[in-house]
C-alpha cells in the first residue's frame, strides 16, 4: 500500500488550500461570486457552465469554511424562509486572508 506524505501545515494554511486551492471548479465558482455578489445557485451554474450538483457541493464547502455569506443565513429555519432562494456573496476579507496565506506558504509573500 503506498504511503503519502502529508506535510505538517498550520491550520490557516490548510484552510486557505481548501478555499482557494481545491480545483478549477471551486475557483470558477468563487470568481463568479466575486464578480456577481448575491447570486443564486442556478445563476452560478449557468455562469460557470458547471452542473448544479457540482455548484451546490462547492457552495456548501465554501459556506462551511466561512468564505461565503448567505442570504438568508443557514441558521434561519426553512419554514421562515418563505420560499426565498439562497443568495451567495463573498467574504472578501476572508478570501484576501486566504490568498495571502497561500502566498506565505509558497514563499511569495506580497506584503
Amino acid at each position: 500500500m503506498p504511503w503519502y506524505a502529508a506535510p505538517a501545515l498550520p491550520p490557516e494554511a490548510e484552510r486557505a488550500i481548501n478555499v482557494l486551492g481545491a480545483n478549477a471548479a471551486r475557483l470558477a465558482i468563487l470568481s463568479y461570486i466575486v464578480e456577481n455578489p448575491g447570486s443564486l445557485v442556478s445563476e452560478i451554474a449557468e455562469g460557470t457552465d458547471l452542473a448544479i450538483g457540482t455548484v451546490k457541493n462547492h457552495l456548501a464547502a465554501l459556506v462551511a469554511l466561512d468564505a461565503l455569506e448567505t442570504d438568508p443565513a443557514p441558521s434561519v429555519p426553512y419554514a421562515e424562509r418563505r420560499g426565498r432562494h439562497t443568495r451567495y456573496s463573498p467574504r472578501l476579507d476572508r478570501l484576501v486572508a486566504d490568498y495571502r496565506q497561500l502566498g506565505r506558504l509558497l514563499g511569495v509573500d506580497g506584503e
